[in-house]
């Protein structure tokens, strides 16, 4: 009992020291620097018998980073999906994409972004630039589960010089047909911020050549 309690006492105090660990600066969803952290640990049994008493599992969940890889998030639920003729792989469209991020309370964009989706290795590589700066993106996408897992790299020098860190975000997204765009996610992580919220992404049926064209 005293070595569980000692324990238990160790991840409380490590919650503590690593929520000190966040920083401020000026605020942007998925990618500003703006705002604190929050952990918290909890304790679970899944065991079953006599064996229980003596099994504590204690996860600690810290904001701003997933609790999945993108690889691991995109195939998540896969037995749960119905039937393959249902899916539908036609929202997975290589082209001008626009998203917004909530932070604060405030949702800011839409930004525009490109998206070229591989069908063969089943990987996102885009680009664009939002109100951080300009940056590139990286992913992978599951038609059977209808997810999308990105890697937001920022190029350092561009933008707002102050928030733009050359840092990464990760989004993560689920297709609802409801509002016809995918829904989820942003995380970041970085030594001066801690944070997530909302994100979404909708296909941008008007493609930058034809707003020339009728110019």
């Amino acid at each position: 009992m005293h070595r569980i309690c000692f324990g238990l006492l160790v991840f409380i105090c490590l919650g503590i020291t690593v929520e000190c660990q966040g920083g401020g600066g000026g605020g942007s969803g998925g990618g500003g620097f703006s705002g604190g952290s929050h952990h918290s640990w909890s304790s679970s049994g899944s065991c079953k018998g006599s064996r229980c008493s003596s099994s504590t599992v204690i996860t600690l969940s810290i904001i701003g980073k997933p609790s999945r890889s993108n690889a691991v998030f995109v195939q998540q639920d896969f037995q749960q999906n119905y039937e393959l003729e249902k899916y539908d792989s036609s929202i997975f469209k290589s082209g001008h994409w626009k998203s917004q991020y909530l932070q604060y309370g405030r949702w800011h964009g839409p930004h525009r972004c490109s998206l070229v989706f591989n069908g063969h290795s089943m990987s996102i590589k885009g680009s664009g630039s939002d109100d951080i700066g300009t940056f590139t993106l990286d992913g992978v996408y599951a038609s059977q589960t209808q997810r999308i897992g990105l890697t937001k790299t920022y190029q350092r020098g561009t933008g707002n010089l102050s928030e733009n860190l050359g840092h990464q975000v990760t989004i993560q997204l689920k297709w609802y047909p409801e509002n016809n765009q995918f829904e989820g996610k942003w995380y970041v992580q970085t030594a001066k911020y801690h944070g997530d919220d909302k994100f979404v992404l909708k296909f941008d049926g008007q493609h930058i050549e034809t707003v020339y064209e009728k110019l």
